[in-house]
């Protein structure tokens, strides 16, 4: 029997190792290429509804090109985000281990090019790739222990970080954007405000600090991102002090 672990600890040892050597990021990417290969690309619009709350959960997903909102209703019936997630991320796919309904909705901030994979592939998958299955474990260790110091994954605890950490994810969400020196981002001051969980009074004066900065313009139900390196600088910086 001790002969017997000792050469399971052998064999694992590798896995173990290149888990741990990745980041949060990098075990992301991995659930994320690895539903590709098996699922089937679909595309939607700024504003579809990918899955609504308390349906079954019949696929796992992950975010080719786009952004996804994951929200849900409070204990008075009002929605509010959970998570944002852009290019080479998933989601879904805690209810379909689970076998429960949907917890949340998942929705169309910028539109988006999805990887879709039936749950029974999926489990079959996880059954071949213990290092997906080390991924995911990881990955989702790491959204409760954070959920403590941030909600919902949006940096920085100041208004003006979560608004400028949902900019800087818009204007990564496609290569068009990423590419762009000022990319224009189709998004109302009202959307912000409930995926950072701030009032919209706060957004629009968040945004008017930026505009007056020379940071973004402001148009009609979009936002011009004209300094996305200087943003970037401030929300980095904000994040390691």
């Amino acid at each position: 029997m001790r002969s017997n672990v000792k050469k399971l600890a052998r064999m694992t040892a590798p896995l173990i190792a290149r888990f741990r050597s990745k980041s949060v990021r990098d075990w992301r990417a991995d659930i994320t290429d690895a539903i590709a290969e098996h699922g089937t690309l679909r595309k939607f619009d700024r504003k579809d509804v990918i899955f609504h709350q308390g349906m079954p959960a019949k696929a796992v997903y992950a975010v080719k090109s786009g952004v996804i909102e994951t929200s849900g209703l409070n204990a008075s019936g009002r929605e509010v985000t959970l998570s944002i997630r852009g290019p080479r991320e998933p989601f879904g796919y805690s209810e379909a281990v689970l076998a429960e309904p949907r917890t949340r909705q998942a929705s169309v901030l910028q539109d988006a090019e999805i990887w879709e994979l039936g749950t029974d592939p999926f489990l079959d998958m996880l059954a071949e790739r213990p290092d997906i299955m080390l991924a995911m474990l990881g990955s989702m260790m790491f959204r409760v222990t954070r959920s403590s110091e941030m909600r919902a994954e949006l940096r920085g605890t100041s208004a003006y970080n979560r608004v400028g950490y949902v900019l800087l994810q818009l204007a990564n969400s496609t290569t068009d954007l990423s590419a762009a020196a000022q990319p224009q981002l189709r998004i109302t001051h009202e959307e912000i405000s409930r995926v950072c969980d701030l009032s919209r009074q706060t957004v629009t004066t968040i945004l008017g600090e930026m505009r007056d900065a020379g940071i973004v313009e402001l148009g009609l139900r979009s936002i011009r991102l004209m300094k996305r390196a200087r943003l970037d600088e401030q929300i980095e910086r904000a994040l390691g002090d």
